[in-house]
């Protein structure tokens, strides 16, 4: 947690180059990783030192793809998680998602801390289109809507199967979540990508079942998203 931020120095992000291909290729909305369970903050923040603002990047890397993605008409949204691992490790916890510390419903500083973000993030970027909570939502969801009432909430407040699809329509609005390949960040190795028709054949079934797709993109440590990804995104924008 301490040590790689000091290595973070994505020399070759290009965001109007991510939105554009996310137009060409048909998608209709983003989410945005603006913190993960690790608790750095890929945007500016005056909650913790461990953001991108500290590292040699040093520029709010959720404002440039709010700022890309909205020139293209595209959808802007957030994905937050409510654990925190740096948060744990100032308070001297455990850091596992799964101990009792890590519910911010079992952490009054955790939740606050959380809060805080939230709020930077819901009143710093303009209006939100979507929010995923990868985590307790409860006491994070209320804020977002009280702040901006418009704001959907998919992970959270509405069913969002992961890596594989229902068996047959669900109640409600739903969103299925699935990778390009068999995990969510970046692997340089040995990686296994879904083919085309697949990725196609998922995207009619979970449209045919009232869906939406959320589609992983994982970059490279330069910013880049990888050749292999951009070639299924194609595929589909074909």
């Amino acid at each position: 947690i301490d040590e790689l931020p000091k290595t973070f120095l994505p020399t070759r992000f290009d965001p109007d180059d991510w939105a554009r291909q996310a137009k060409v290729a048909g998608m209709k909305y983003v989410v945005f990783t603006t913190k993960h369970h690790n608790g750095f903050c890929r945007f500016e923040t005056q909650t913790t030192p461990c953001n991108l603002m500290n590292t040699p990047y040093a520029h709010d890397i959720t404002r440039q793809i709010v700022d890309a993605f909205r020139k293209w008409g595209i959808a802007i949204g957030f994905y937050f998680s409510p654990d925190d691992f740096w948060i744990l490790q100032q308070q001297g916890h455990e850091i596992s998602r799964s101990s009792h510390e890590c519910n911010p419903l079992n952490n009054p500083q955790l939740m606050a801390h959380n809060q805080a973000q939230l709020r930077e993030l819901m009143s710093n970027y303009g209006p939100i289109d979507i929010l995923f909570f990868d985590g307790v939502a409860d006491g994070l969801k209320q804020l977002a809507w009280e702040m901006q009432p418009d704001v959907v909430v998919t992970r959270g407040d509405m069913a969002t199967p992961e890596q594989e699809l229902p068996d047959r329509p669900l109640a409600g609005a739903w969103e299925a979540c699935f990778t390009l390949g068999t995990q969510w960040a970046y692997k340089p190795t040995n990686e296994e990508y879904k083919s085309g028709t697949q990725l196609i054949n998922m995207l009619i079934e979970t449209r045919a079942k009232g869906g939406n797709l959320l589609l992983n993109i994982g970059p490279k440590p330069n910013g880049e998203i990888p050749i292999e990804q951009s070639d299924r995104m194609q595929e589909l924008a074909l």
